[in-house]
């Protein structure tokens, strides 16, 4: 699980080795906290926010583990908790519990439409988006059981949900293992025209850097640097995430609460910030451009990073194609990109969805795949006699086993007889010799 780790405030100047002019770092947040949001300013969301571009009519969802939606920063905007738990066993999603969870799924939410009120006095990035909130449960529920009996993990489950309704932009910072059997569920994200997003592991966390959910073809992976574009360090080096798709800012960042407190606002740094950070330009992105889908807005932001229009071009060292960049992704018209999502065949991937997949969500919809199990057959036998499917009378199997067995005996004691009368015959006749 990808989670906030606070540290001291840093800001953004050098994205993988390569100068950026760097714009004044913005005015103080209503806390008194200079610089906590420097990004704000760099990549000219007040800009933006002038020009009409708020996230307006733009779905976007969130899939975490619990929220206060009834906190000061989300009042007056567009929020709402999804109804249908992701987990069917661990249904409590909305709280008032500043726990860990809570803390972090409220100020993963703020960062796309927080009101900028409240503790921390975060602002979000397009505040007039409909958000809605997918909850995986309280973190210290049990395993989560999804709807689906299974098949798809929590994320897969909370993709397919949010497609379902409508959701153009999805985003998680709670991480976790790529799995087959969600592969489906992504597969129909992409060829519904969604965007997937998912912060990267952060160091010191349990979990491999590859092969995470964002090792999926298609899925936006996200990482955080600081102000001066350093990644995360482990054991004095660069902590790199080789399948990284694009870089934001995560370092300092203000939180709506702490551990324990909603009154509080502390600081926090990781991958976390930067998953709603580049839903959030996304959302403004697809405001503009509402006829885009999301395979060219997902062109414009590898291709306007770094604060540049260029080629686009990635590296292995963390990066990915450089850090997402507002101002220049919404100075180009994605319409005249091409169509098709740049995040297919990841060099560091996990392979799946295919291809093949996703034209099979275009035609028929969301299309798990069939397991060849001895569980998958039961089910499907329990399911056919639920709606009245003729089946094999099991009753009539029984009888004829035991028949059987009855036969086998009486064979049995036949032959037994008979071996016993033939030895009492032979000794007679060696008697009368």
């Amino acid at each position: 699980m990808v989670r906030v780790l606070a540290v001291p405030t840093l800001i953004l100047c050098l994205v993988g080795g390569s100068a950026v002019a760097a714009t004044a770092a913005s005015t103080a947040s209503a806390t008194g906290q200079q610089n906590l949001d420097y990004w704000w300013g760099q990549y000219g969301v007040d800009q933006a926010h002038a020009a009409g571009l708020t996230g307006s009519g733009v779905k976007v969802a969130v899939l975490e583990d619990q929220v206060n939606p009834d906190l000061p920063v989300f009042q007056g905007t567009k929020f709402r908790v999804s109804t249908t738990p992701v987990c069917v066993n661990n249904p409590t999603v909305v709280t008032s519990d500043a726990n860990e969870a809570a803390v972090h799924g409220s100020t993963m939410a703020a960062y796309v439409i927080g009101n900028g009120t409240g503790a921390g006095a975060v602002r979000g990035i397009a505040p007039d988006a409909d958000l809605t909130f997918y909850g995986y449960g309280a973190d210290d529920g049990p395993e989560c059981e999804t709807a689906d009996g299974n098949k798809l993990t929590n994320f897969g489950a909370g993709v397919k949900m949010a497609v379902d309704d409508g959701a153009k932009i999805i985003y998680t910072a709670v991480g976790g293992s790529a799995r087959q059997d969600d592969a489906p569920a992504i597969a129909y994200a992409l060829a519904r025209g969604a965007i997937v997003i998912s912060a990267s592991i952060n160091p010191l966390l349990l979990g491999a850097r590859e092969g995470d959910q964002g090792a999926f073809n298609g899925v936006v992976s996200t990482a955080a640097i600081d102000r001066d574009g350093n990644l995360q360090q482990l054991d004095g080096a660069p902590f790199v995430v080789p399948q990284t798709t694009v870089v934001a800012a995560g370092f300092g960042l203000p939180t709506v609460g702490k551990t324990g407190d909603w009154q509080t606002g502390s600081t926090g740094t990781g991958s976390s910030f930067a998953a709603p950070i580049v839903a959030g330009m996304l959302a403004l992105a697809a405001q503009k451009t509402p006829e885009a889908s999301g395979s060219q807005l997902l062109q414009a932001l590898i291709s306007t990073t770094n604060a540049g229009q260029h080629t686009p071009s990635r590296t292995d060292d963390g990066y990915g194609y450089g850090a997402a960049w507002l101002s220049t992704l919404l100075s180009v018209d994605p319409l005249t990109l091409p169509d098709s999502n740049p995040l297919m065949d990841k060099a560091f991937g996990f392979g799946a969805p295919t291809a093949e997949q996703i034209a099979t969500a275009q035609a028929n919809g969301y299309s798990p795949e069939k397991r060849a199990s001895s569980a998958d057959q039961l089910r499907e036998q329990n399911d056919a006699a639920a709606s009245g499917t003729p089946q094999l009378d099991v009753s009539s199997i029984v009888l004829w086993v035991i028949l059987g067995l009855a036969v086998l005996v009486v064979a049995a004691i036949v032959v037994t007889v008979l071996i016993i009368t033939s030895q009492r015959r032979k000794a007679r006749k060696e008697q009368a010799a």
